[in-house]
Protein backbone atom coordinates (compact mmCIF):
# COMPACT_ATOMS: atom_id res chain seq x y z
CA UNK A 1 0.00 0.00 0.00
CA UNK A 2 2.41 2.77 1.05
CA UNK A 3 4.28 1.97 -2.65
CA UNK A 4 1.27 3.18 -4.41
CA UNK A 5 1.31 6.25 -2.57
CA UNK A 6 4.84 6.81 -2.98
CA UNK A 7 4.71 6.24 -6.88
CA UNK A 8 1.54 7.79 -7.17
CA UNK A 9 2.65 11.18 -4.98
CA UNK A 10 5.86 11.13 -7.03
CA UNK A 11 4.15 10.78 -10.73
CA UNK A 12 1.56 13.84 -9.42
CA UNK A 13 4.33 15.80 -8.47
CA UNK A 14 5.75 15.42 -12.07
CA UNK A 15 2.36 15.47 -14.07
CA UNK A 16 -0.32 17.68 -12.10
CA UNK A 17 -2.10 19.95 -14.70
CA UNK A 18 -1.48 23.89 -13.75
CA UNK A 19 -5.22 24.70 -13.05
CA UNK A 20 -6.44 27.91 -11.57
CA UNK A 21 -7.62 26.63 -8.51
CA UNK A 22 -4.43 24.78 -7.69
CA UNK A 23 -2.53 27.89 -6.94
CA UNK A 24 -0.56 28.20 -3.59
CA UNK A 25 -1.66 29.27 -1.17
CA UNK A 26 -5.07 27.01 -1.53
CA UNK A 27 -7.91 28.84 -0.80
CA UNK A 28 -10.77 27.03 0.43
CA UNK A 29 -13.51 29.36 -0.98
CA UNK A 30 -12.17 28.54 -4.55
CA UNK A 31 -11.46 24.74 -3.62
CA UNK A 32 -14.64 24.47 -2.92
CA UNK A 33 -16.27 26.25 -5.79
CA UNK A 34 -14.12 24.32 -8.32
CA UNK A 35 -14.96 21.07 -6.65
CA UNK A 36 -18.92 21.77 -6.91
CA UNK A 37 -18.23 22.89 -10.54
CA UNK A 38 -16.16 19.54 -11.80
CA UNK A 39 -18.86 17.52 -10.51
CA UNK A 40 -20.32 15.60 -13.92
CA UNK A 41 -18.39 18.37 -15.72
CA UNK A 42 -15.12 18.30 -18.02
CA UNK A 43 -12.55 20.68 -17.23
CA UNK A 44 -11.97 21.75 -19.84
CA UNK A 45 -15.72 23.28 -19.98
CA UNK A 46 -15.20 24.31 -16.24
CA UNK A 47 -12.26 26.64 -16.38
CA UNK A 48 -13.86 29.67 -18.21
CA UNK A 49 -16.99 29.63 -15.95
CA UNK A 50 -14.80 29.02 -12.78
CA UNK A 51 -12.64 32.36 -13.34
CA UNK A 52 -15.82 34.25 -14.83
CA UNK A 53 -17.40 33.22 -11.15
CA UNK A 54 -14.97 34.14 -9.21
CA UNK A 55 -14.18 37.58 -10.66
CA UNK A 56 -17.40 37.82 -9.85
CA UNK A 57 -18.11 36.40 -5.98
CA UNK A 58 -14.11 36.51 -5.45
CA UNK A 59 -14.75 35.33 -1.54
CA UNK A 60 -17.04 33.49 0.76
CA UNK A 61 -18.51 36.73 1.53
CA UNK A 62 -19.47 38.23 -1.58
CA UNK A 63 -21.09 35.12 -2.86
CA UNK A 64 -23.33 34.79 0.64
CA UNK A 65 -24.32 39.03 -0.16
CA UNK A 66 -25.28 38.16 -3.69
CA UNK A 67 -29.24 38.00 -5.34
CA UNK A 68 -29.32 34.61 -5.76
CA UNK A 69 -30.43 35.39 -9.80
CA UNK A 70 -27.07 36.93 -10.29
CA UNK A 71 -25.35 33.48 -8.92
CA UNK A 72 -27.49 31.85 -11.03
CA UNK A 73 -26.95 33.81 -14.30
CA UNK A 74 -23.43 33.37 -13.35
CA UNK A 75 -24.20 29.54 -13.49
CA UNK A 76 -25.85 29.51 -16.59
CA UNK A 77 -25.00 26.64 -18.83
CA UNK A 78 -23.31 24.82 -16.51
CA UNK A 79 -26.38 22.67 -15.99
CA UNK A 80 -26.95 20.70 -13.02
CA UNK A 81 -28.48 24.22 -11.33
CA UNK A 82 -29.35 22.29 -7.81
CA UNK A 83 -25.72 22.86 -7.29
CA UNK A 84 -25.32 26.95 -7.92
CA UNK A 85 -28.91 27.02 -5.40
CA UNK A 86 -26.89 24.66 -3.35
CA UNK A 87 -23.16 26.85 -2.96
CA UNK A 88 -25.68 29.83 -2.49
CA UNK A 89 -27.85 28.32 0.83
CA UNK A 90 -24.26 26.87 2.18
CA UNK A 91 -22.26 29.93 1.68
CA UNK A 92 -24.47 31.73 3.75
CA UNK A 93 -24.74 29.44 6.15
CA UNK A 94 -21.16 29.39 6.77
CA UNK A 95 -20.89 32.86 8.27
CA UNK A 96 -17.51 33.84 8.05
CA UNK A 97 -15.36 30.86 6.41
CA UNK A 98 -16.06 27.65 6.06
CA UNK A 99 -15.36 24.77 8.70
CA UNK A 100 -12.34 22.80 8.88
CA UNK A 101 -13.16 19.32 8.90
CA UNK A 102 -15.19 16.82 7.05
CA UNK A 103 -17.77 16.26 9.41
CA UNK A 104 -18.60 20.15 10.11
CA UNK A 105 -18.55 20.28 6.43
CA UNK A 106 -21.46 18.14 6.13
CA UNK A 107 -23.75 20.21 7.73
CA UNK A 108 -23.83 22.59 5.37
CA UNK A 109 -26.45 22.52 2.38
CA UNK A 110 -25.46 20.42 -0.73
CA UNK A 111 -22.24 19.35 1.10
CA UNK A 112 -22.12 15.45 0.52
CA UNK A 113 -19.52 13.33 1.19
CA UNK A 114 -17.40 13.71 -1.70
CA UNK A 115 -17.91 17.60 -1.59
CA UNK A 116 -16.94 17.49 2.03
CA UNK A 117 -13.83 15.11 2.15
CA UNK A 118 -12.80 17.33 -0.79
CA UNK A 119 -12.35 20.82 0.94
CA UNK A 120 -11.32 19.43 3.84
CA UNK A 121 -7.92 17.63 2.35
CA UNK A 122 -7.64 19.71 -0.18
CA UNK A 123 -7.73 23.04 1.45
CA UNK A 124 -7.75 21.83 4.99
CA UNK A 125 -4.98 18.97 5.17
CA UNK A 126 -7.12 16.83 6.93
CA UNK A 127 -6.74 12.92 6.05
CA UNK A 128 -9.84 11.58 5.07
CA UNK A 129 -11.00 9.80 1.86
CA UNK A 130 -12.95 10.95 -1.22
CA UNK A 131 -14.43 8.71 -3.67
CA UNK A 132 -15.47 10.46 -7.29
CA UNK A 133 -15.84 8.74 -11.07
CA UNK A 134 -12.09 8.86 -11.30
CA UNK A 135 -11.26 7.30 -8.06
CA UNK A 136 -13.80 4.66 -8.34
CA UNK A 137 -12.90 3.99 -11.65
CA UNK A 138 -8.84 3.50 -10.87
CA UNK A 139 -9.51 2.02 -7.34
CA UNK A 140 -11.82 -0.79 -9.60
CA UNK A 141 -9.16 -1.59 -11.99
CA UNK A 142 -5.77 -1.62 -9.47
CA UNK A 143 -8.31 -4.27 -7.14
CA UNK A 144 -10.37 -5.66 -9.91
CA UNK A 145 -13.54 -4.76 -8.42
CA UNK A 146 -16.80 -6.44 -9.58
CA UNK A 147 -20.25 -4.78 -8.51
CA UNK A 148 -21.00 -1.17 -7.64
CA UNK A 149 -17.36 -0.32 -7.64
CA UNK A 150 -18.37 2.89 -5.75
CA UNK A 151 -19.13 1.63 -2.51
CA UNK A 152 -16.43 -0.57 -2.61
CA UNK A 153 -13.90 1.69 -3.34
CA UNK A 154 -14.63 4.54 -0.11
CA UNK A 155 -12.94 1.60 2.02
CA UNK A 156 -9.82 1.00 -0.09
CA UNK A 157 -9.20 4.95 -0.50
CA UNK A 158 -9.07 5.12 3.17
CA UNK A 159 -6.78 1.90 3.11
CA UNK A 160 -4.35 3.37 0.88
CA UNK A 161 -4.39 7.05 2.26
CA UNK A 162 -1.33 8.06 3.83
CA UNK A 163 -1.06 9.92 6.91
CA UNK A 164 -0.35 13.51 6.90
CA UNK A 165 -0.64 13.83 3.25
CA UNK A 166 -3.89 12.78 2.62
CA UNK A 167 -4.76 16.01 0.28
CA UNK A 168 -2.19 15.68 -1.87
CA UNK A 169 -2.80 11.72 -2.47
CA UNK A 170 -6.77 12.44 -2.99
CA UNK A 171 -5.53 14.75 -5.93
CA UNK A 172 -3.42 12.54 -7.36
CA UNK A 173 -6.05 9.61 -7.49
CA UNK A 174 -8.30 11.84 -9.38
CA UNK A 175 -5.14 13.40 -11.92
CA UNK A 176 -4.74 9.76 -12.96
CA UNK A 177 -8.20 8.90 -13.40
CA UNK A 178 -9.24 12.40 -15.28
CA UNK A 179 -5.74 11.55 -17.20
CA UNK A 180 -4.13 8.25 -17.59
CA UNK A 181 -6.77 5.46 -16.11
CA UNK A 182 -9.24 6.92 -18.62
CA UNK A 183 -12.87 5.39 -19.22
CA UNK A 184 -11.66 4.59 -22.80
CA UNK A 185 -8.25 3.82 -24.21
CA UNK A 186 -6.62 3.80 -20.88
CA UNK A 187 -2.70 4.73 -21.20
CA UNK A 188 -1.52 2.35 -19.12
CA UNK A 189 1.80 1.86 -20.08
CA UNK A 190 2.25 5.65 -18.47
CA UNK A 191 0.37 4.62 -15.13
CA UNK A 192 2.64 5.31 -11.93
CA UNK A 193 1.39 2.31 -10.13
CA UNK A 194 0.76 0.01 -13.10
CA UNK A 195 2.88 -3.19 -11.66
CA UNK A 196 0.03 -3.17 -8.33
CA UNK A 197 -2.85 -2.99 -10.86
CA UNK A 198 -4.84 -6.82 -10.31
CA UNK A 199 -6.28 -5.87 -14.48
CA UNK A 200 -3.01 -5.00 -15.67
CA UNK A 201 -1.79 -8.17 -14.25
CA UNK A 202 -4.36 -10.68 -14.65
CA UNK A 203 -4.54 -9.62 -18.42
CA UNK A 204 -8.33 -8.70 -17.92
CA UNK A 205 -9.58 -5.64 -20.37
CA UNK A 206 -9.47 -2.39 -18.16
CA UNK A 207 -12.32 -1.41 -19.97
CA UNK A 208 -14.65 -3.82 -18.39
CA UNK A 209 -14.08 -1.88 -15.58
CA UNK A 210 -15.76 -0.26 -13.51
CA UNK A 211 -18.69 -2.56 -14.13
CA UNK A 212 -21.32 -0.53 -16.01
CA UNK A 213 -24.63 -0.09 -14.07
CA UNK A 214 -27.39 -0.22 -16.33
CA UNK A 215 -29.38 2.80 -17.46
CA UNK A 216 -32.77 2.89 -16.75
CA UNK A 217 -34.90 4.60 -19.51
CA UNK A 218 -35.29 8.52 -19.66
CA UNK A 219 -38.90 9.72 -19.49
CA UNK A 220 -39.64 12.03 -21.77
CA UNK A 221 -41.22 15.73 -20.88
CA UNK A 222 -42.81 17.89 -23.38
CA UNK A 223 -44.17 21.02 -22.42
CA UNK A 224 -44.65 24.63 -24.70
CA UNK A 225 -42.29 27.56 -24.50
CA UNK A 226 -44.48 31.03 -25.10
CA UNK A 227 -42.11 33.14 -27.13
CA UNK A 228 -44.28 37.04 -26.20
CA UNK A 229 -42.53 39.97 -27.30
CA UNK A 230 -43.44 43.68 -26.53
CA UNK A 231 -44.10 46.44 -29.15
CA UNK A 232 -40.39 48.05 -27.45
CA UNK A 233 -38.62 44.40 -28.09
CA UNK A 234 -38.75 43.07 -24.24
CA UNK A 235 -39.22 39.28 -24.12
CA UNK A 236 -41.34 38.29 -21.25
CA UNK A 237 -39.72 35.54 -18.61
CA UNK A 238 -40.82 33.65 -15.86
CA UNK A 239 -39.61 32.11 -12.83
CA UNK A 240 -39.94 28.20 -12.67
CA UNK A 241 -41.41 26.92 -9.42
CA UNK A 242 -39.73 25.28 -6.74
CA UNK A 243 -40.63 21.47 -7.23
CA UNK A 244 -40.14 21.87 -11.05
CA UNK A 245 -37.15 20.99 -13.40
CA UNK A 246 -35.00 23.97 -13.57
CA UNK A 247 -36.38 25.42 -10.28
CA UNK A 248 -35.56 29.17 -9.78
CA UNK A 249 -34.49 29.58 -13.22
CA UNK A 250 -35.91 31.99 -16.03
CA UNK A 251 -37.86 30.49 -18.86
CA UNK A 252 -40.66 31.67 -21.62
CA UNK A 253 -43.77 31.09 -19.84
CA UNK A 254 -46.19 27.84 -20.99
CA UNK A 255 -49.16 29.36 -20.51
CA UNK A 256 -50.02 32.86 -20.64
CA UNK A 257 -49.78 34.67 -17.30
CA UNK A 258 -52.10 36.95 -15.65
CA UNK A 259 -52.41 40.50 -16.37
CA UNK A 260 -50.64 39.67 -19.99
CA UNK A 261 -52.66 40.40 -24.00
CA UNK A 262 -51.79 37.88 -26.48
CA UNK A 263 -52.30 39.85 -30.05
CA UNK A 264 -52.95 38.04 -32.76
CA UNK A 265 -52.35 34.45 -33.87
CA UNK A 266 -49.29 32.44 -31.83
CA UNK A 267 -46.89 31.26 -34.64
CA UNK A 268 -45.24 27.75 -34.71
CA UNK A 269 -41.62 28.17 -34.41
CA UNK A 270 -40.50 24.80 -34.25
CA UNK A 271 -39.01 22.29 -31.86
CA UNK A 272 -36.21 22.15 -29.49
CA UNK A 273 -35.00 18.98 -27.68
CA UNK A 274 -32.47 18.34 -24.79
CA UNK A 275 -30.91 15.12 -23.38
CA UNK A 276 -30.26 15.22 -19.67
CA UNK A 277 -28.71 13.09 -17.23
CA UNK A 278 -32.48 11.15 -15.90
CA UNK A 279 -34.96 12.64 -18.71
CA UNK A 280 -35.90 13.81 -22.56
CA UNK A 281 -36.75 16.90 -22.50
CA UNK A 282 -38.77 18.15 -26.10
CA UNK A 283 -40.43 21.70 -26.12
CA UNK A 284 -42.31 23.16 -28.56
CA UNK A 285 -42.36 27.04 -29.54
CA UNK A 286 -44.49 29.51 -30.40
CA UNK A 287 -44.27 33.16 -30.54
CA UNK A 288 -46.66 35.96 -30.79
CA UNK A 289 -46.54 40.16 -29.92
CA UNK A 290 -47.27 40.53 -25.85
CA UNK A 291 -48.21 43.41 -24.04
CA UNK A 292 -49.67 44.55 -20.26
CA UNK A 293 -48.25 44.49 -16.78
CA UNK A 294 -48.03 40.33 -15.10
CA UNK A 295 -49.53 40.28 -11.50
CA UNK A 296 -47.16 38.32 -10.30
CA UNK A 297 -43.33 38.96 -9.38
CA UNK A 298 -42.02 35.86 -10.50
CA UNK A 299 -42.93 37.36 -14.11
CA UNK A 300 -41.44 40.11 -15.64
CA UNK A 301 -40.11 41.73 -18.99
CA UNK A 302 -36.89 41.89 -20.03
CA UNK A 303 -34.98 43.85 -22.41
CA UNK A 304 -33.26 41.24 -25.25
CA UNK A 305 -30.08 42.38 -24.40
CA UNK A 306 -30.49 42.06 -20.47
CA UNK A 307 -31.13 38.20 -21.06
CA UNK A 308 -27.71 37.40 -20.49
CA UNK A 309 -27.72 38.73 -16.80
CA UNK A 310 -30.74 36.11 -16.19
CA UNK A 311 -30.25 32.75 -14.83
CA UNK A 312 -31.61 31.01 -17.73
CA UNK A 313 -31.04 27.31 -18.73
CA UNK A 314 -29.10 26.35 -22.03
CA UNK A 315 -32.46 24.45 -23.17
CA UNK A 316 -34.39 28.59 -22.87
CA UNK A 317 -31.28 29.65 -24.39
CA UNK A 318 -32.16 26.89 -27.13
CA UNK A 319 -35.91 28.61 -27.43
CA UNK A 320 -35.06 31.94 -27.19
CA UNK A 321 -33.42 30.88 -30.54
CA UNK A 322 -35.67 29.20 -32.14
CA UNK A 323 -38.01 32.22 -31.80
CA UNK A 324 -35.46 34.00 -33.46
CA UNK A 325 -35.37 36.15 -30.21
CA UNK A 326 -31.26 35.27 -29.93
CA UNK A 327 -28.71 34.70 -32.44
CA UNK A 328 -27.75 31.18 -32.90
CA UNK A 329 -24.55 30.50 -30.56
CA UNK A 330 -21.44 31.22 -32.91
CA UNK A 331 -18.97 28.53 -32.90
CA UNK A 332 -16.91 28.34 -29.85
CA UNK A 333 -13.13 28.09 -29.49
CA UNK A 334 -12.20 24.50 -28.80
CA UNK A 335 -10.01 24.74 -25.41
CA UNK A 336 -7.38 21.69 -24.88
CA UNK A 337 -8.46 18.67 -23.66
CA UNK A 338 -7.56 18.08 -19.79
Amino acid sequence: MRMISTKLLAWFAKERRDLPWREEPRDPYRVWISEVMLQQTRVDVVVPYYLRFVRRFPTLRALARAPLDDVLAHWSGLGYYARARNLHAAARAAGEALPRTCAELRRLPGFGPYTAAAVASLAFGEDVPLVDGNVARVLSRLRALEGDARAQAWDIAAELLPKGRGGAFNEALMELGATVCTPRSPRCAACPVRGACAVRTRGLDPERYPTPRARPERPLLEWRALALRRADGAVLLARRGQESLFAGLWDLPSERPSGIRIQGKLAACGVVEQTLTHRQVRVTVQSARGSGAPTSAEVRWVAAEGIAAMGISSLTRKSLRQAGILTPARPSRTLPAP
